[in-house]
């Protein structure tokens, strides 16, 4: 496949609605293809963003076909920003974003489909229904869509399966599915146990982790500043005050398998078991061995699986 292929199938990767054999086409690629998997990442983060936004529940079909444009909008962008590399290409990129987000707020993500099922629960949890806009409780068989975000409250363990894929949510955490395939840790921490012939995506708001095996996801403070330049043909480049920020990345803990880290900058480094995988606060992906036991007995109270 040639990369004007590999950019126009991502949003349908993205969003599940690829078949076995484009996908596994496309993923191949993606292996050699730096700055297409650097567009693969990037729909991922915009998608995390799209989650976010107010729902108003347009029809099914509404919503699929703005979506699917939304995303092709991104693929485009990012494609004439590679191409033309300008010095302050992330102005333009900034407000292709801020479009994506405005018409986001319009729009509900829900309504994808079944993506995982709650196989077991101890304590209480509760989902949010983008719908109507609250909070319902999370009770065993329910089944978890794309769209939803999943917050475990104090004592409440979670363990949710599809097919071979399970999360298993620890105390406090929070998860939100932004596609069949491809969930985003927003606070606390999980176990997430997946296949190699069904790759699971797990991200933060700038990096993701593929994972083939067995691996325990944390959150971790990355501390950075952030600068640039605004360049006016005929005017004298104008710098703006540094600003410093703090972020939230994922931490990887590997059990059993690997996982592969994708973060910003084309950067792309696997983790195998008995390392852990993390991200500097400039997306730089870096691995060390474990130093501590995996899974304590939080996990233990769920049982290992199903």
């Amino acid at each position: 496949m040639t990369c004007s292929d590999v950019r126009k199938a991502l949003s349908g990767l993205a969003l599940g609605d690829l078949d076995a054999e484009p996908a596994a086409d496309v993923h191949a690629h993606l292996k050699s293809c730096l700055e297409c998997r650097a567009e693969d990442a990037a729909i991922g983060r915009t998608l995390g963003a799209l989650r976010r936004a107010a729902p108003v529940a347009p029809s099914t079909e509404r919503r699929s076909a703005a979506v699917t444009a939304m995303l092709r909008a991104h693929g485009d962008q990012a494609e004439k920003l590679l191409t033309r590399r300008r010095p302050v290409a992330w102005i333009p990129l900034a407000a292709a974003a801020v479009f994506l987000l405005v018409v986001a707020a319009a729009l509900n993500l829900r309504g994808g489909g079944a993506a995982f099922t709650v196989a077991k629960i101890t304590g209480g949890a509760k989902i949010l229904d983008r719908d109507a806009g609250v909070w319902h409780p999370v009770v065993g068989g329910a089944a978890i869509s794309v769209g939803d975000r999943l917050v475990t409250e104090p004592g409440c363990r979670v363990l949710l399966v599809s097919g071979e894929t399970e999360l298993l949510l620890d105390v406090e955490t929070s998860v939100d599915v932004v596609a069949p395939r491809r969930v985003t840790l927003d606070a606390g921490r999980m176990i997430a146990v997946a296949p190699p012939s069904k790759v699971l995506v797990v991200t933060d708001m700038s990096n993701a982790v593929r994972v083939a095996g067995r691996v325990e996801f944390s959150l971790r403070e990355t501390e950075g500043a952030i600068g640039g330049t605004f360049e006016e043909q005929g005017k004298d480049p104008v710098v703006p005050k540094t600003i410093v920020v703090k972020k939230k990345s994922l931490v990887a803990r590997v059990q059993a398998g690997e996982v592969a880290l994708d973060g910003v900058r084309d950067q792309l480094l696997r983790a195998s078991a008995g390392q852990q995988g993390t991200f500097t606060f400039g997306g730089k992906p870096e691995t060390a061995p474990l130093k501590d036991p995996l899974v304590g007995t939080w996990a233990e109270e769920l049982g290992e699986g199903r």
